[in-house]
């Protein structure tokens, strides 16, 4: 990690083997104090909302095919319970009776 400073800021620069030089944002001031604005965001409230929006998409859908499946197996317990769905979900012939 460089320290390097431009225009009197700190800039803090890395250097990856793939991608060559990439500016990063450690949690740690130069005194040792913690610096909370990149430990909880990353650098940038941008990045922080970015990342939050992913992972509630990715939750969501996860949250949903677990919903669905639950509906189905449900659908499965018995004969009663088969019918009933099939009422639902607009009686189709498609589904084989047990």
């Amino acid at each position: 990690m460089e320290k390097v400073n431009v225009n009197g800021e700190s800039v803090y620069l890395k250097k990856s083997n793939i991608f060559g030089w990439a500016v990063i944002h450690p949690w740690k001031n130069d005194d040792g104090s913690i610096n909370w604005l990149n430990l909880i965001t990353g650098g940038s409230w941008a990045n922080f909302f970015l990342w939050a929006f992913i992972t509630a998409i990715i939750i969501g859908v996860i949250f949903e095919y677990t919903s669905n499946i639950n509906t189905l197996i449900s659908c499965f317990d018995n004969f009663v319970n088969l019918e009933n769905c099939k009422q639902t979900f607009g009686n189709s012939t498609l589904i084989i009776s047990p």
